[in-house]
């Protein structure tokens, strides 16, 4: 792998910060998502700008792309390759290709990219696994939404967060978590550090949740129609942080995270309330927490997923309505498109202000709707389901 750092800065995109100084951080910019997520622009073989996430649970140095933005930049399936995702049950067939990747001040000469049949979720243009950045340490401010890449055999930390250790298997970093169920009684688990896991503080495999009695030693569970199922618990900690009646997701089928179905990972909302540094040369995280530390684990209270869908740039879709909730006694469906909430109209919110907006229990809203030819309006009490 080939590495030419801020001699190529003006062949890429421009980087504001950057410094001269060769022993100061490449300093990247970066845009948070609706998931609290951190993504910064790439290029792939002299492409446009593409908003990419950084994906600790990437499992390895490569680079993913959906086919549909692959064949848009020109990038060829070359030979075949097998991956899963989180939630998969099995490996499946990909295809592969190599390329050049620049990131603002650095490029990766003949990457690995990973070409997914599906769109990746989320609305990320692709996504790099951080191992592709292993000769830095990598450097994740939430806060004020930057990410800057540090030179790993200069970098040294004197902030007040903790030092967390991790070891590498399978190509991604794995800590020890605690989960304090009800009662007090406490379970340690074997976690990959994922910070491409969004929409929860941790995700759970079916054989970890079984082992441990998880959904019946919860708070309070809320499943979905996905086969997972939210479960609310005393705290869930990481070293000497944590968060108390934190909302996690247990998944009810074989195979999360692949074959290995590892406990669980760590999952964005969790460390979103840090700034995070990831070290691969010392096998290390550490975690400096922000003012969204002590944010409490919400839940929504409507009972509604929506996302953006090309078929009705106006809209939002409803993909799924959770059971027991507003939504469904309601008899709202998935595939409902969603045309107002209060007024504001839905191509002016994108789903994670929607979301938000439906996370305030003990509140009513005004939903203006479509299902096929027809429109109306229902006003929805919010409640608490977790």
């Amino acid at each position: 792998m080939t590495l030419t750092r801020r001699s190529l800065l003006a062949s890429l995109l421009a980087a504001p910060g950057l410094a001269a100084d060769p022993a100061a951080p490449i300093v990247l910019p970066a845009r948070r998502n609706d998931f609290q997520q951190l993504l910064v622009p790439a290029r792939i073989d002299n492409s446009l700008p593409l908003w990419s996430e950084l994906d600790s649970g990437g499992g390895g140095a490569l680079v993913f792309l959906d086919a549909a933005h692959a064949a848009g930049i020109g990038v060829r399936p070359m030979y075949p390759g097998r991956s899963a995702g989180a939630v998969d049950g099995a490996l499946a067939t990909d295809w592969r290709s190599r390329v050049h990747l620049a990131l603002p001040g650095v490029r990766f000469d003949e990457q690995e990219v990973v070409i997914k049949a599906a769109p990746l979720p989320g609305d990320k243009d692709a996504s790099i696994g951080m191992m592709v950045l292993k000769a830095f340490v990598v450097e994740l401010d939430h806060e004020n939404t930057s990410v800057r890449l540090h030179e790993a055999l200069q970098f040294r930390y004197s902030g007040p967060g903790q030092t967390i250790p991790f070891t590498i298997q399978d190509n991604n970093p794995f800590t020890a978590a605690t989960v304090t169920l009800r009662g007090g009684q406490q379970v340690q688990a074997k976690m990959v550090i994922d910070t491409g896991a969004a929409a929860s503080l941790a995700y759970f495999s079916r054989s970890f949740a079984l082992r441990n009695g998880l959904l019946e030693r919860s708070l309070a569970t809320a499943p979905d129609t996905m086969q997972r199922t939210a479960c609310r618990v005393e705290r869930l900690g990481v070293g000497a942080y944590g968060i108390d009646r934190a909302v996690v997701h247990a998944f009810g089928t074989q195979g999360f995270g692949g074959q290995a179905e590892p406990d669980g990972m760590i999952a964005a909302d969790f460390l979103r309330r840090f700034r995070v540094f990831i070290d691969y040369s010392r096998n290390r995280m550490i975690l400096e927490p922000q003012r969204s530390y002590s944010d409490p684990a919400a839940f929504e209270a409507s009972g509604i997923r929506v996302h953006r869908t090309p078929e009705a740039p106006d809209a939002l879709r409803i993909y799924e309505v959770l059971p027991g909730s507003p939504a469904r006694e309601l008899g709202l469906r998935a595939g409902d498109l969603l045309i107002s909430l209060d007024d504001v109209p839905a191509n002016r919110m994108s789903p994670g202000m929607v979301q938000e907006a439906l996370t305030r229990e003990g509140r009513e809203v005004l939903l203006l709707l479509q299902r096929g030819e027809d429109v109306f309006t229902l006003r929805m009490k919010l409640r608490r389901l977790l």
